[in-house]
């Protein structure tokens, strides 16, 4: 993608590869192999090629951004070159499977190569993206250089499958990668042949070229700068706007991406996704230009404004915050999505938007019980529960999974949340922890904790904790935090049970909008003062996912972070591919 310069004269900018950081660990780049008996040798030959082009990316920070765009260049090479060789030979069984019909698409070969690619345990859905990307030559750095399968599996696929007919623009034809332009668009073609499709690029000359050489047959076109507004409203006007999904891939600076979601995001329509890539590169110094009259490109970092609407979020209006229509915003590494509030809909006495359908078995299972937990009625957590929860007990009925918080202190009464996880996941390992031991006695007399495991004590109590994890043996595969909701106690309880969470498990933290209430700034410990907020924690935690390690942020297990009003799940890094 070409941006403008001071002068007004395009500059040619390669699409950003890896992040700065020599924290990175790039062990897990494995290659897929259809024949089992390649040597061993083999194996370390292309690992030894690969880490020798990730150490001359880790050269970056001396070099000019031309030697940049080189050494970045090689890490895709490198990666895809393996990938289509261990591929080779197969094609045909590959091009079978790419239309996305169900879960069970892929057969189990297809999808433990999918996963072998990665060297990662991957969803079925993420599969099917891998899988499809993998087949194409060339194949796209959404799957190379970076990971983007997490989003696309979890939010794009299951809406195609929804919607075939939605109308999707993605920006960014790719013309400025080494390995020639169109990669994605051959992949959307191939998984959403139903769909409205629609590319933007700036690049005029290389969409005339790509249209001559039928890269872009289905495809309808946009031509300009995404950072400039008339261009925007040219492109609005041609399409007539109204897309169900909406891929920034274009440019990556910061201003194109905040100038382009201004004006797009009004054209998205309810329930929709915006898919926002490479924001890595947002405190690289050679992509700080393409400002605009509103906005500073030396100053401004797209990174920031998440921070905003995280904020927004949780707090829904309340505390400086903005109230406005983001459903929710998925977080992964290097990238985002945001959800668009569901239309409006009547066919729920308990909620009045349109639900998927996890959301509404959550819903209704809550709804036939009685007391009616607040998670349906106060709150909407039916949104994280059913897009994560009741997928996850689906793949993994016997999960043992851990609550805080009884209830002990509602106003019509305690158990309502563990009579919901008792009928909602009948063969689950359930334990439930509560600070009030009588309520606990009681409870227990009443039989409402009948097939739950308890624990008592104070979450913000390190000792406790530690009671807990010996009492339960740890090994989580879920943990949801509906307890004191006091910002030491969140951030205790997190430091504590996080690690004897299991790989590719769920951490769940509800009512995170109490977090400036002066009622729930009165709880410390030695090592967190009442000045702590959780969602300060939370900002820094998006820093982390989206640099890597690189500008001062950590790279650590968490793989996503998925946040709603008032509440947010974090994503435990998944284990590695097993071995077939």
């Amino acid at each position: 993608m070409t941006i403008h310069s001071r002068r007004n004269k395009p500059i040619y900018v390669q699409r950003p590869r890896e992040p700065i950081s020599t924290n990175n660990n790039w062990s897990y780049i494995n290659k897929k192999h259809k024949n089992p008996r390649h040597t061993s040798k083999n194996r370390i030959a292309i690992v030894a090629s690969i880490f020798i082009a990730i150490y001359l990316l880790y050269q970056r920070g001396s070099t000019s951004n031309d030697t940049q765009k080189k050494q970045q260049e090689k890490i895709h090479n490198t990666i895809s070159s393996s990938l289509l060789n261990s591929t080779s030979g197969s094609s045909s069984a590959i091009n079978s499977h790419l239309t996305i019909k169900d879960e069970n698409a892929l057969s189990q070969a297809e999808h433990n190569a999918a996963e072998k690619s990665m060297n990662s345990q991957l969803l079925p859905n993420e599969a099917h993206f891998v899988h499809a990307a993998t087949s194409l030559q060339p194949i796209t750095d959404k799957v190379t250089t970076h990971k983007y399968y997490p989003m696309y599996g979890q939010f794009l696929l299951p809406y195609y499958k929804r919607i075939p007919t939605m109308k999707m623009l993605e920006i960014g034809l790719g013309c400025d990668m080494n390995y020639e332009p169109g990669a994605s668009v051959a992949l959307w073609k191939k998984l959403f042949p139903k769909a409205n499709l629609w590319e933007a690029e700036y690049n005029k000359t290389c969409v005339e070229i790509s249209t001559k050489q039928g890269k872009l047959d289905g495809f309808n076109t946009l031509v300009g700068d995404q950072g400039d507004n008339a261009t925007l409203d040219k492109w609005i006007t041609k399409s007539g706007g109204n897309f169900d999904v909406i891929i920034d891939d274009g440019g990556h600076h910061n201003c194109q991406i905040i100038t382009s979601f201004i004006k797009l995001w009004p054209t998205i329509k309810p329930g929709g996704l915006y898919f926002i890539e490479d924001l890595q590169v947002g405190k690289w110094r050679g992509f700080r230009h393409a400002g605009t009259a509103s906005c500073n490109a030396k100053k401004f970092t797209f990174s920031d404004k998440l921070q905003d609407w995280l904020e927004d979020l949780i707090y829904q209006g309340g505390y400086g915050s903005k109230k406005w229509d983001v459903h929710f915003m998925y977080c992964q590494a290097e990238a985002c999505v945001l959800g668009k509030k569901p239309a409006s809909s009547t066919d729920s006495a308990l909620v009045n938007i349109e639900l998927l359908p996890e959301e509404r078995t959550f819903v209704e299972t809550a709804g036939s019980l009685t007391p009616i937990t607040d998670k349906i009625t106060t709150h909407s957590f039916y949104t994280m529960y059913g897009q994560f929860l009741l997928p996850y007990y689906k793949r993994k009925p016997d999960m043992k999974m851990l609550e805080i918080g009884l209830g002990c202190d509602m106003n019509y009464e305690p158990g309502a949340s563990v009579a919901l996880w008792k009928k909602l996941f009948p063969k689950a390992n359930l334990w439930e922890a509560e600070y009030n031991n009588t309520c606990v006695e009681i409870s227990t007399k009443q039989g409402k904790l009948d097939g739950f495991n308890t624990l008592v004590g104070d979450q913000g109590n390190n000792s406790t904790l530690d009671g807990w994890i010996e009492k339960s043996g740890g090994e989580f595969d879920v943990i949801i935090d509906d307890g004191g909701h006091h910002n030491c106690q969140i951030m205790a309880s997190f430091i504590k049970l996080w690690p004897t969470l299991k790989p590719g498990g769920l951490y769940f933290i509800e009512d995170l909008s109490v977090g400036k209430w002066m009622g729930y700034r009165k709880y410390s410990t030695a090592s967190c003062p009442t000045t702590f907020i959780f969602s300060d924690k939370l900002q820094v935690w998006l820093e982390d996912l989206i640099y890597q390690g690189g500008y001062g942020s950590r790279k650590w297990d968490v793989h996503f972070m998925f946040c709603q009003a008032e509440a947010c799940v974090l994503g435990k890094k998944p284990p590695d591919a097993i071995a077939h």
